[in-house]
């Protein structure tokens, strides 16, 4: 397990010197917006356009593995929803955002590097094929719900309407719809401006995560531990044994493939379930308090579920 930690820690390193930095004061609040705008918004769809453009879809793209993670995923969305109306007496748009913050998973930032330092560059090609669809399915499924749950009277096209604009405005979806575009294309990307994206989606990650920890650092921990604690439990937990049962006894993926299917599953919630929270004005903090929360405890269940998938 010593050798396994050892290889997640990198990861937690950086992330930990963004918050240190922040906390002594070594950078500005608006220094690391910008780095974190910059990797969120440019960086990172550049790396997902890139992945997908170039992504193997007759190979990666298969039914048995999209339904071992996009299943558990929906179901965990309805626990999610159910346990914040239920038994925190959550409003039902609040109750959404709080199963959207068991929903999202940090997949890139985190999954994406993990992955590569666990099981090689090799092993990534699934991580890729599941984030290709990863931010279209969350934000489709939470958006639809929130507006239905606002919809007042509205008919479906408007909820259609509403969805529609919010994905669109969502430059990491972009960089995956051009990426499958240009995909189906069979087009070759011009040398200069596959060696421009490449540099751009290389400076992406150790970015993001540098700018994740100063992100963090403004996140208090308050009272609301128990709702956060059920967060946790959910995502970290019930998240990867559903998708673990799923791959390994429903739908048979080779093994690398399930494993990756349950990392990702096992990662903390993201930076974009604060953004959903935000854009609704709804249960923001336990959203702030479960990346804060998650993040820190991910260090040692990735190293449990590493562990356990050998």
């Amino acid at each position: 397990m010593l050798s396994i930690f050892i290889t997640v820690l990198p990861v937690f390193l950086i992330i930990a010197t963004g918050y240190i930095v922040m906390w002594r004061k070594l950078m500005s609040e608006s220094s690391i917006d910008a780095l974190a705008l910059f990797a969120q918004k440019y960086a990172i769809p550049c790396l997902l356009f890139l992945a997908v453009a170039n992504l193997d879809l007759k190979e990666y793209f298969n039914i048995p593995l999209f339904a071992s993670y996009y299943i558990p995923a929906t179901f965990i969305f309805i626990i999610g929803c159910t346990t914040g109306y239920l038994f925190f007496k959550r409003a039902a748009d609040e109750a959404v955002s709080v199963g959207f913050t068991t929903l999202f998973s940090n997949m890139i930032l985190l999954g994406l590097t993990i992955m590569e330092r666990a099981y090689g560059a090799e092993a990534l090609s699934t991580n890729y094929a599941l984030a290709s669809v990863h931010v279209l399915f969350c934000y489709i499924l939470g958006i639809t719900c929130m507006e239905t749950v606002h919809a007042n009277g509205n008919n479906v096209n408007e909820i259609i309407r509403s969805v529609i604009k919010a994905i669109f405005k969502n430059t990491l979806a972009l960089g995956l719809i051009l990426g499958f575009a240009f995909n189906f294309s069979g087009l070759a990307l011009p040398e200069a401006f596959d060696v421009t994206l490449q540099m751009m989606a290389r400076s992406g990650l150790p970015l993001a995560l540098f700018a994740l920890g100063g992100v963090l650092y403004r996140y208090e921990i308050k009272s609301n531990l128990p709702e956060v604690t059920a967060v946790a439990t959910i995502k970290l937990f019930i998240f990867p044994i559903l998708v673990y049962v799923m791959g390994t006894y429903i739908f048979d993926l080779e093994t690398g493939v399930r494993n990756s299917a349950v990392l990702i599953a096992a990662m903390p919630p993201g930076i974009n379930t604060y953004i959903f929270a935000s854009m609704y004005n709804k249960a923001q903090q336990t959203s702030a308090t479960s990346i804060v929360v998650c993040t820190g405890l991910s260090v040692f269940t990735i190293t449990a579920w590493l562990t356990f998938l050998g």
